[in-house]
Formats: structure tokens, sequence, C-alpha cells
């Protein structure tokens, strides 16, 4: 996916990317802005690790493997010569405060953290959603980099047309109480105006690989998302991607790339009526739906990897105080 550029930093010796093989989204991002940091200006990159995670027994594909260290021994050898990379997911370590170096967040949620670590020299937002409620919240608004989808990477699968007609996969994700509570009642809403309509079908947030995730998301017509909060929302975008129509829970930073009406049928948390009126439009009016799958398609395209790299190579030119060079191909 990834190819080098001439290296263009030389004062700083390691970037440390905390987390980065951890099984979900966001640190998915904060390993590929290591690689972007490895590729476009040459540093050394080392993953930190906070368990026994290693990209090995991963889910995703890592197109390198880093070194890793533990926590621990990535706080005995960092210097002032040195990047942190970290999520806000980790500020209870209140890495600003207490670590030498230069540090950058990515802020790609705005409900994985209790306070906010706001002792890091440099925030990015994964959204204009995030943005804002940092800026309501911490009186500070930093720039938005949206997240990127793997184009290059998804699994082939049938057209919306010819995959089974009232397919619907649920995608549940939050605490185990919400999760069971919130599909018995769009089970209900969606009886009192279909009752035929099957709702078994139901994936969680933690896959064995995310090439049979996807493939799972592109298996059915419809996706209806009951993620309540996302600070963006990978798994609806990849469902677009999939040529799958995405009905539920906006997320709030789903409305990064959400039109509906246009690309989707959404509302928000917690709507669950306007969720069930919105699945059993879609699957009444299975035209209606097939446009929608191809609208979110097109959006998705629009969410590739070379925007991401684009952006974050500018990004990071002006926080090392790198010559301005063009991002590489």
């Amino acid at each position: 996916m990834l190819t080098p550029a001439s290296p263009t930093i030389t004062r700083t010796r390691c970037a440390y990317i905390v987390g980065a093989y951890l099984p979900y989204g966001g640190t998915y991002m904060a390993y590929h802005l290591g690689r972007i940091l490895q590729l476009d200006f040459g540093l050394d990159v080392i993953a930190v690790t906070l368990g026994d995670e290693r990209a090995a027994n991963g889910i995703f594909h890592y197109d390198v493997m880093f070194p890793d260290i533990s926590l621990a021994s990535m706080e005995a050898r960092i210097t002032e010569r040195d990047i942190l990379l970290a999520n806000p997911s980790f500020s209870d370590h209140f890495f600003g405060l207490r670590l030498p170096g230069r540090k950058i967040m990515y802020i790609q949620d705005f409900k994985t953290f209790t306070l906010l670590d706001c002792n890091f020299d440099r925030y990015v937002s994964v959204s204009r959603f995030v943005a804002e409620f940092i800026s309501n919240v911490y009186r500070f608004r930093p720039p938005v980099i949206s997240a990127f989808i793997e184009l290059d990477r998804l699994p082939n699968v049938e057209a919306w047309r010819a995959r089974s007609a009232g397919s619907v996969l649920i995608h549940l994700k939050g605490h185990p109480t919400y999760r069971a509570v919130i599909l018995e009642r769009l089970r209900d809403a969606v009886a009192r105006r279909a009752a035929s309509v099957n709702l078994e079908e139901v994936i969680g947030d933690k896959p064995h690989a995310h090439a049979d995730f996807l493939a799972r998301l592109g298996a059915c017509r419809h996706l209806v998302s009951l993620s309540p909060a996302e600070g963006f929302g990978l798994v609806p975008l990849e469902a677009m991607a999939m040529g799958t129509t995405v009905i539920g829970f906006d997320g709030f930073g789903g409305r990064e790339y959400m039109d509906p009406g246009r690309n989707c049928l959404v509302t928000s948390y917690p709507d669950i009526e306007g969720v069930a009126e919105r699945l059993v439009a879609a699957l009444d009016a299975p035209a209606f739906a097939e446009r929608l799958a191809e609208a979110g398609q097109a959006t998705a395209q629009q969410f590739g990897h070379r925007r991401f790299r684009a952006a974050w190579h500018h990004e990071f030119q002006h926080f090392l105080g790198a010559d301005d060079e063009p991002c590489p191909t």
C-alpha cells in the first residue's frame, strides 16, 4: 500500500506508537500513522504494547511489523528527541505531563476517556463532531483528518440485487446490557410494523479477522448499525464500500460521511423507533434501498488511504519541522 520516500527528518530518533497492535479500528489508524512517519520521514518506529497484543496475532493486515516494547520500557527509553503518538483512550497515563519528547494525539472518539490529556503538543480530530466536542469542553479546536478504509483490500461480493432479498445484518457495539436491550426494542418496534422481518443475523465488534468481517458486511443487502456513539464509525463506511445499504444510528461522528436519504437511512441515538421505521421503509422499497447502496459505495471511495496519507504527510511536515515536500505516491 505504501511506498517509501527519501527521509527528511534526522534530528528525531524514534516514534513510539502506543497500542499500535490492539485489535481496534482506532489503533489500526495509529499503526498507519507510524507507517507514514517511517516511510515519508525516515523515523524509526516502535510499537508500544499494553499487554500481549502482537502484529502476528492481530485481526488486521500489517504491511510491516514494527519492533515492539512494553509501556514501561517505552517510558524508560523515550528522550527529548523522540515522538510519541497516542489515541485519547490512553489519557489516563498522562503522558503529556510525565514524559519527554514531542507528542501528538489523533482524537478518534469522544467517549473513550474521562479526562483528555491536554498536555500534548498537537491534536488532530477524526471528525467535525469530535472537533466540536473538544472545542466545547476544552476550548481548543483541532483540525480534522478523517479515518480511512482499505479500498484495495475489500473482498469480492455479489451485487446488491443478487443478495438474498430482505437480508439484514445487525451490528451491535457497546455495553452488553445496552446490546441486549436495544436489540430487543428494535425487534419489537419492527414487528409492530412488519412481523415477517428476520433480525437474527447479528455481528459484534471483535471479529476473528477483519477480512471475514468485511465479507459478512457484504453478504447482506442491509446493515443496521446500532452503535449509539462513535467518533467516526468505520463499520458503516466499510458496509457502504461493500455495496450494502446502511440503516440505523449515525453514531454522531458518522455525520462526516452519512447523508440520510441519499447514501443511507439513519437517525441519531436513542431514536430506535426511527431506526425501525427506516428499516421497514427500505425493505418495502428495494429499488430505493439499492440506490442508497450505490450512493454509499460512491461515498466510500472518497475515504481511501491516499487522501489519509496526503493529509497526514502535510500535518507531520509542520509538526516535525520538515521542509515542504510533496507526498509520495
